[in-house]
């Protein structure tokens, strides 16, 4: 309860002595924090514990990163194997230089790994645990289930505005456009090519 009131009361400090007294808070309570790492105004950290930023990460404002063991209300989990995913399940890893954008949600549950350079722009989700829609129909709350799938991002990764990633792999220097919904592997160096807009996937 105290490190809640104390994170509280930091995430409303703005200017350089809020960014000086969030670092110095969060180098003792993160799993790593790097050297110049800048946390802004309204940044949420769940289980910093379980979130490691290297040199040079920024995280823009009133972005949240859950991270942790899943819940354990939680019981019917589908896990589905990354390949390619080089972080340890309930983590949050990112890389240096990388910047986490305005508002953005990133949920670690299954596992989120981030290379160095990365950015993701205003309002960009990565979910590595969600509803499995097959098995808790709409309206009905009687038998939910998760899909547990982790992400992995290679370097220099470019996510636009409001991009929702669902599980899978990005590779170094993919770029993936505006409201774009991730639900297969991306390729290293390729466009969106193997993404679909959410409106196209609902018409």
């Amino acid at each position: 309860m105290i490190l809640s009131l104390i994170e509280s009361c930091l995430r409303g400090i703005g200017g350089q002595a809020g960014r000086y007294l969030r670092y110095g808070y969060y180098k003792l309570r993160l799993r790593k924090c790097g050297r110049g790492v800048f946390i802004d105004t309204g940044v949420h950290l769940i289980n910093p514990s379980s979130i490691s930023l290297e040199e040079g990460v920024w995280i823009d404002k009133n972005a949240i990163l859950i991270a942790g063991a899943l819940p354990l209300k939680v019981e019917k989990v589908k896990r589905i194997e990354n390949i390619n995913f080089q972080g340890i399940e309930g983590e949050i890893y990112v890389g240096a230089y990388s910047h986490i954008g305005l508002m953005n949600v990133i949920q670690g549950h299954g596992g989120v790994r981030l290379g160095r350079y990365c950015t993701t722009s205003a309002g960009v989700k990565i979910y590595s645990l969600s509803n499995d829609p097959k098995r808790c129909p709409t309206g009905t709350l009687k038998d939910p289930a998760y899909i547990m799938h982790p992400v992995e991002m290679g370097e220099n990764v470019w996510l636009g505005i409001n991009v929702t990633v669902l599980g899978h792999s990005i590779g170094s220097n993919a770029f993936v456009k505006s409201h774009q919904l991730v639900y297969s592997d991306i390729l290293p160096g390729r466009d969106d090519s193997q993404v679909q807009s959410e409106s196209e996937d609902q018409a």
